[in-house]
C-alpha cells in the first residue's frame, strides 16, 4: 500500500492519507482517503493499467473488506481551520441527521465555528456534508484534530463560551434545537500514518 500510494498518489488532489481507526465502528481498520480533490479532478485520476495492476495485484490481496466509499465536501462557512493547528490525531463524529432538516443544522454548526473564531481555539472544526446518501446514517461529519491524547485531559469549557458569544441560555436552546434534527451520531478516534500515505 505505501509503494502504490507514493507511486500513484503522492502529491496534489490525488494525494493519498491512511489513518488507522483506534474506536468506533470502525476500530482495528484502516481508511484510505484521496485529496481534496473536486468531482471533476476525478475525471483524471489514477486510471492506467500500470496503476490498476499493482492496485490489484499488490494492494487488493491484502484487503480482507472495504466499506463505506464516501465522497465529502467541506462546508467553509461551518468550518474553523486556524493556521498551525495541532494535527496528528483526529476525532471524526458522524451524524444521522432528521430528513429536510440539514439546513438547520447547519447554521449550528455555523455558530459554534462562531464561538472557535471569536475565542480564538487552537484546534480546528471542520465539517463535511456527505455528497451522496448511503443509507448508512452519515449525513454529515465533524473533524476535529489533535496531537496528544492530553487533549481529552483539558478542561472543557465551550458552553460558557458559547453563552458569552451568543448570549445567556443560548447553550441551552442550541441543545434543543441539536434534539430537534439530529437522530444519532458516533465518534471514530484515528491516528495518521505517513508511512503509508503518498508524499514524501
Amino acid at each position: 500500500l505505501a509503494e502504490h500510494n507514493k507511486k500513484f498518489h503522492a502529491e496534489g488532489p490525488y494525494q493519498a492519507h491512511v489513518w488507522a481507526v483506534h474506536t468506533g465502528p470502525h476500530e482495528g481498520e484502516i481508511v484510505w482517503a484521496m485529496g481534496p480533490c473536486t468531482f471533476t479532478d476525478l475525471d483524471s485520476r489514477p486510471d492506467s493499467k500500470e496503476h490498476n495492476d499493482d492496485w490489484q495485484t499488490n494492494v487488493q490481496p491484502n484487503i480482507k473488506h472495504a466499506s463505506d466509499l464516501e465522497y465529502w465536501k467541506v462546508d467553509k462557512e461551518a468550518s474553523y481551520q486556524p493556521e498551525g493547528a495541532p494535527s496528528g490525531k483526529v476525532v471524526w463524529t458522524l451524524y444521522d441527521i432528521k430528513p429536510f432538516e440539514g439546513y438547520r443544522f447547519s447554521e449550528i454548526l455555523k455558530k459554534v465555528a462562531k464561538v472557535y473564531k471569536e475565542k480564538n481555539y487552537e484546534h480546528a472544526f471542520i465539517v463535511y456534508n456527505n455528497q451522496f446518501d448511503g443509507g448508512n446514517g452519515h449525513d454529515v461529519a465533524i473533524e476535529t484534530p489533535f496531537s496528544d491524547w492530553a487533549f481529552f485531559d483539558r478542561d472543557r469549557k465551550f458552553a460558557k463560551d458559547y453563552n458569552e458569544v451568543h448570549g445567556e441560555g443560548s447553550w441551552r436552546l442550541l441543545l434543543e434545537e441539536y434534539k430537534d434534527v439530529v437522530i444519532s451520531s458516533v465518534d471514530e478516534l484515528a491516528e495518521f500514518l505517513p508511512e503509508l500515505s503518498g508524499g514524501n
